[in-house]
């Protein structure tokens, strides 16, 4: 977009006369006027040799507002690595979007509802009308918080899974998948929620440990038995469901039972016949080692019974009433009947015992409700053959996971990946294309494009009746990659953003979407939708993930209120490495938010620096190194910047954020503010240097901006419009949103290790100073002795920087050892306190050393590490020998 195109920025941002940054007085107008001018949507023509950088969103749900975990994804990650290359000169489409969310936002809506009327009480009809609703009130909502966490999304292309045209490619994806088998209607056992009245996958089943108890019931012989022969006892947690029993299977090698094999018993309760079957899914060690077979209620069971074509019994229904196949159970509830089983056992005499166990049961994610699994008819996908391709294709390292660790977990699930049941018994989603005819029993599913069906095409009948189930939201999720650019058409925005490029979002969802993206997209597109999977932690209260259907969220809304935008996005990945879960405190929240203003009051005096010192026909980007004037410390911070932007790149390159922030915070404030601000007081005063001094500071602080932006964008924007009045930029950009990101230049590597020399020093006489007790401004006198050949060139720069008279020689008072070198300050203070503080240091010091002798010991070391690690080492070694032999001797000094 050509400058004269944009708008002016807005009036707020290019006001400096606040102490401190204002975030609620410049984010809001200053994200408008970046969206109004176009900054998020990638140019319209691909220029020749285009670079593209795409990242769908992940899509959040419509189901209230978004959260920290939300907020960490998406302002942490996602928008800093969608800038960053927007920054590249890559054309970057970020793409927004919400979820329908299916069940989880038909349980809010109907908790909501419940408040006022019997949810019973109301029609399909009227619930999704209630549905619609709510989803007009939160979707505008989670746009504009997105908005707030200033994510740099491309708003002209914004999609919801229930859009009429997403419907209808999920429509067609359906089709393509049953005209292919990899769709099939079967009886098969489903997780059954009794709460929420519908199936759900594998994935949607936890497990958390409670103590039940563990019934011995023995289960008699059906015909007389030699003498000696041991009864049939069978452990179960579920006595209520003995009566739906079709075997009884021991392990076909466990001694103690492989002689009867074959042999019939009687199922307790309803005496029923069955037989003894021996199978290897059976654990011997568990309870006596006999299972009681339920294929009706029990997955195992269930395979178990395929194998041995056993019938199925089911004993409980979907309300968790049990049914007339219950014998003496029958209309009990389920828990109900479970005690009733127990009584009427112990009074037949089959009962033999009972013991506390704890074990993992199953519950639905949702609700929490204890699962019950039945047999029921449903919809299922054919996993394994949409499985194999996209295992293959993280294995062969086209596609990339990161941390790498969670490629294991990837592998160990796909490759025992069962068939998903994709149809749910709720109201709100996508519709399944599906007509049953009611007199031949034939599966009606129309062509892609047609209508709905009115006729069986078997039998005639006009007697069909629609499916009135709708798909498991992840089943048009999993569509998300390649329906927003337009498939199944082969639209300009499939062709040139297909595939995209990173997929960031929580490990938690690795197998509820992310797998299932991967599969959908090798299928559907015949290609993979992304090369890199990056998967961050979960942000946690106490031990659990923040979820809105758990009511545990905390608002980012209030910490951007409170805070600002950028300081919750620096304080979210500030020391967090990928897959860590975390906890965002108060402490980092400030101490993200401090750091703006330290960055902001950098940002002032750079530009009182020059407003006093105009640079006519310089401009920000321009390195003045080898200029005349410069000092030592204008070449120093020159080279660390450059250090910096090498860093700073190859961490972004990495997938290393936290270290990025990191490293940022450590130069802008540690070395920029703390050390050359300070240093640079004088050179402006000097004017001979002040020139080089105001042109330093100029290019650090250009620098530094766009490092920054990806991560702080508000700020950093603010202070570049500001500069870039004062000096142009040289790439002619009206905002760093389009600004280039930086290249290393050269550095000075000598240089930098003699002011990281001098730096340690400032800090060593800092810490003497606060030790014995001088007040703050008060000069003394500080005298350096040892190796000091590398820092007596900044004598004044030490002595500026601590308030000290600077000499060299041995001195009297307080001293401490920096490298070969030692410090002594000309000041009295607590001789025990000193010497207590030279005797941690000395310990310290020594463990140091001991460590470096370990490893320059070990056999190899010197011989296959590469020789600049050796002598790196042996380095350290000489200079820790010769901070020991200070320390000591500086306690032994002090008597």
């Amino acid at each position: 977009m050509a400058t004269q195109q944009i708008p002016a920025p807005p009036a707020s941002v290019l006001d400096f006369s606040e102490k401190n940054f204002r975030p609620s007085v410049v984010e809001t107008e200053l994200y408008e006027w970046w969206e109004r001018s176009g900054f998020f949507t990638p140019p319209a023509t691909p220029a020749p040799g285009e670079r593209t950088f795409v990242m769908m969103l992940p899509l959040p749900n419509v189901t209230g507002d978004l959260h920290m975990g939300h907020a960490l994804g998406f302002g942490g990650y996602e928008d800093l690595m969608a800038r960053w290359h927007r920054m590249r000169g890559e054309s970057t489409l970020y793409l927004p979007g919400s979820d329908h969310a299916g069940i989880i936002a038909q349980i809010v809506v109907e908790k909501e509802l419940a408040k006022e009327t019997d949810k019973r009480s109301l029609t399909r009809e009227q619930l999704l009308d209630e549905m619609w609703k709510w989803m007009r009130h939160y979707q505008p909502r989670i746009y504009a918080q997105l908005r707030m966490l200033g994510c740099s999304l491309d708003w002209t292309r914004v999609h919801f899974t229930m859009d009429p045209d997403m419907q209808r490619r999920v429509r067609t994806h359906f089709i393509r998948l049953y005209r292919k088998g990899h769709l099939y209607r079967a009886d098969r056992i489903v997780h059954w929620c009794l709460t929420c009245q519908t199936t759900y996958s594998d994935l949607e089943a936890l497990h958390v440990e409670r103590t039940d108890q563990l019934s011995y019931v023995r289960y008699p012989w059906a015909e007389p038995m030699p003498a000696g022969t041991p009864d049939v006892v069978v452990a179960t947690t579920r006595p209520e469901t003995i009566v739906a029993d079709v075997a009884v299977a021991v392990h076909p090698e466990d001694a103690r039972w492989k002689a009867l094999i074959g042999r019939d018993v009687l199922v307790p309760l309803v005496e029923r016949r069955v037989r003894i079957v021996g199978d290897e899914a059976v654990d011997p060690a568990f309870g006596t080692g006999a299972l009681k077979v339920t294929p009706g209620h029990d997955q195992t069971d269930f395979e178990i019974g395929r194998r041995h074509s056993l019938p199925v019994i089911s004993a409980i229904d979907t309300r968790g009433m049990m049914t007339k196949e219950a014998g003496p159970l029958s209309g009990e509830l389920r828990d109900a009947a479970r005690a009733k089983a127990i009584e009427i056992l112990r009074a037949r005499g089959l009962l033999t015992k009972q013991e506390p166990i704890t074990h993992a049961v199953g519950i639905h994610d949702r609700c929490r409700t204890v699962d019950e699994p039945l047999v029921l008819r449903q919809w299922f996908m054919r996993m394994k053959p949409l499985a194999q391709p996209a295992v293959e294709a993280v294995r062969d390292g086209r596609i990339r996971i990161v941390p790498k660790y969670q490629e294991k977990i990837y592998f160990e699930w796909m490759e025992n990946i069962r068939d998903w049941a994709i149809a749910r018994q709720i109201w709100w989603g996508h519709s399944i294309p599906a007509w049953y005819c009611q007199d031949c029993g034939e599966i009606v599913v129309p062509d892609e494009d047609g209508p709905d069906p009115t006729r069986c095409p078997k039998c005639r009948s006009d007697d069909l009746r629609h499916d009135p189930d709708v798909l498991d939201t992840w089943f048009s999720s999993a569509l998300w990659p390649h329906t927003t650019l337009g498939w199944p058409e082969r639209t300009a925005d499939l062709a040139r953003f297909y595939p995209g490029s990173v997929l960031e979002t929580g490990y938690d969802i690795l197998f509820f979407w992310v797998a299932r993206m991967i599969m959908m997209g090798l299928e559907n597109m015949g290609d993979i939708p992304f090369h890199t999977v990056y998967l961050h932690g979960l942000v946690r209260v106490g031990t659990e993930k923040m979820s809105k259907s758990k009511g545990n969220v905390e608002s980012p809304v209030d910490a951007i209120e409170e805070q600002g935008a950028d300081a919750l996005r620096f304080a979210l990945v500030n020391g967090v490495s990928a897959g860590s879960d975390s906890q965002l405190s108060e402490g980092k929240l400030r101490n993200a938010r401090e750091f703006a203003n330290k960055l902001w009051n950098v940002g002032r005096f750079v530009l009182r620096a020059l407003d006093a010192r105009p640079q006519p026909g310089w401009h920000t980007e321009r390195s003045p190194a080898g200029e005349p004037g410069l000092g030592p410390a204008e070449r120093w911070i020159l080279s660390r910047t450059e250090a910096t932007v090498a860093e700073c790149t190859r961490l972004i390159e990495s997938y290393l954020f936290g270290e990025y922030v990191g490293t940022l915070q450590h130069f802008v404030w540690g070395e920029f503010a703390d050390v050359y601000i300070e240093l640079s007081k004088a050179s402006l005063r000097d004017p001979g240097r002040a020139a080089g001094a105001a042109k330093t500071l100029a290019y650090v602080l250009d620098r530094v901006l766009r490092l920054l932006h990806p991560s702080m964008p508000f700020i950093t924007d603010t202070l570049a419009l500001q500069l870039w009045r004062a000096l142009p930029t040289a790439d002619g950009a009206p905002s760093l949103v389009i600004a280039r990101w930086p290249a290393p230049g050269a550095r000075d590597e000598a240089l930098e290790d003699r002011f990281a020399f001098l730096i340690e020093v400032v800090r060593a006489i800092r810490n003497l100073r606060q030790s014995s007790g001088v007040a703050p401004g008060k000069r003394v006198s500080v005298a350096l002795g040892g190796d000091t050949t590398a820092i007596r060139e900044h004598a004044d720069a030490i002595a500026h920087l601590t308030q000290s008279d600077v000499s060299f020689g041995e001195g009297s008072g307080p001293a401490t050892a920096v490298r070969a070198a030692w410090v002594r300050l000309a000041a009295g203070g607590d001789a025990g306190e000193h010497r207590g503080r030279l005797e941690r240091e000395l310990a310290e010091a020594k463990m140091l050393l001991e460590r470096s002798r370990a490893l320059l010991a070990r056999p190899g070391f010197a011989d296959k590490a590469p020789p600049s690690v050796v002598a790196n080492e042996r380095a350290k070694l000489a200079e820790r020998e010769e901070r020991v032999r200070i320390l000591d001797r500086e306690l032994r000094r002090t008597g």
